[in-house]
């Protein structure tokens, strides 16, 4: 009987090792079941913070580079017309792995929604994670007034025998209704100014106003309109506020600056307008050199006791000047001038498109207006300019988790 028992059990032990091995390896399985899900839940995460993150860069960039002259430019967009401005996809600091593609809708005049959608991918292109993005956009312009295509609060010499002066709404020379698709010389007198508008005399002899214009009159002295109070407080407001925002070229120097022109991005494909250059201020020669450049507008800030432009100088948008201000030739700028100091011009070529508008143009050699000059009032040179130092701003300070 005993012998019986023992012959019974015989193979136990390999069925205890096989069910042991067998728990084992599930248990093993499982737990590397377990750690694969929670790498790949970690990476998941990682790769979708890293998204996300691309696509908060891209919100900022589009803020940061798309100006307000290409804001304005883009039709309304609807159902039955959904244009968008789009943006080519860029990478995050270099980094291929991190993009991120903008695009911008216009819904009115002032409101804007605006998009980015960043990815992480792998070396090879495939995509690992998605996030989009959305804010809500207006377009904040400065409020400027402008009623005479020069300005001044001191007296005005002018000396020049080929002296061209006109408050007569004019387009920038060679400029088309492709650049000014409104402001165009109006067809009455709806939006022609004075030449010269001074708070004091002008200075203007019976042959200068020979070359002088404007509507209803040419020159306007003593413009009671014209204080040092109000002059102050505009120059104080919008002086600040355009020189402080987002953007602006600053120039330091009291030494001359020659040859200054727009810049072009050949790097890219195609190229586009280097708005990164620090003497870059856009282009406002038609046909354009480099009409990469056309629709940019910057807000110029001269920081220097004096800034001098000669050699051939161009460019449009808003100059800023603290101090002295002074033209020496060659010079051709589309928009706005505005001097704290005393502005004076002389040689020839010079061509100013827009507006000028001065605290000290004073009598002498101090400051005048002389050699071969053009100054012409031209509202869409301003529209432009001004468009071009709108600030887009969110209407929130957070942005929208679309997808």
């Amino acid at each position: 009987m005993g012998t019986s028992h023992l012959k019974n059990e015989r193979g136990i032990a390999l069925v205890l090792a096989i069910f042991a091995t067998v728990i084992i390896g599930a248990l093993v399985a499982g737990a590397f079941f377990v750690g694969r899900v929670e790498q790949l839940t970690g990476s998941n995460t990682v790769w979708a913070t890293q998204a996300s993150g691309a696509a908060e860069a891209g919100l900022a960039d589009a803020l940061a580079t798309i100006d307000g002259v290409t804001y304005s430019a883009m039709p309304v967009w609807s159902s039955a017309s959904p244009t968008e401005y789009a943006i080519a996809t860029r990478t995050v600091n270099g980094m291929p792995t991190l993009v991120y593609t903008d695009s911008v809708r216009r819904l009115n005049s002032s409101l804007f929604l605006v998009r980015s959608t960043g990815r992480k991918v792998t070396a090879g292109g495939m995509v690992l994670a998605s996030q989009t993005l959305a804010h809500w956009v207006r377009l904040a312009k400065p409020t400027i007034g402008v009623n005479a295509a020069v300005t001044v609060q001191d007296p005005i010499t002018f000396n020049g025998n080929s002296l061209d002066v006109t408050g007569i709404n004019t387009a920038p020379p060679g400029w088309t209704a492709a650049d000014c698709p409104t402001g165009y010389p109006d067809a009455g007198n709806t939006d022609d100014l004075v030449g010269v508008r001074s708070s004091t005399t002008t200075g203007a002899g019976a042959s200068d106003l020979n070359n002088i214009f404007g509507y209803p009159t040419k020159v306007v002295a003593n413009d009671p309109t014209i204080t040092s109070t109000t002059f102050e407080d505009f120059l104080d407001y919008t002086f600040a506020t355009l020189a402080n925002q987002p953007g602006v070229k600053v120039l330091p120097n009291t030494t001359p600056y020659n040859g200054v022109g727009p810049v072009a991005d050949n790097t890219q494909t195609p190229a586009v307008c280097d708005k990164t250059a620090p003497l870059n201020l856009g282009e406002p020669t038609r046909p354009a050199v480099v009409p990469q450049c056309t629709g940019y507008f910057p807000v110029v800030h001269g920081t220097g006791a004096q800034l001098k432009f000669a050699a051939g100088t161009r460019g449009q948008g808003i100059l800023l000047i603290d101090g002295d201000f002074e033209i020496a030739g060659g010079f051709e700028w589309s928009g706005l001038i505005i001097v704290r100091g005393k502005m004076k011009i002389t040689g020839t070529g010079n061509k100013i498109s827009g507006a000028i508008l001065t605290e000290g143009v004073n009598v002498a050699t101090a400051g005048s207006i002389a050699g071969n000059a053009t100054i012409s009032y031209s509202k869409c040179a301003i529209d432009r300019a001004v468009l071009g130092s709108a600030v887009p701003l969110p209407l929130s300070r957070g942005y929208a988790q679309l997808y």
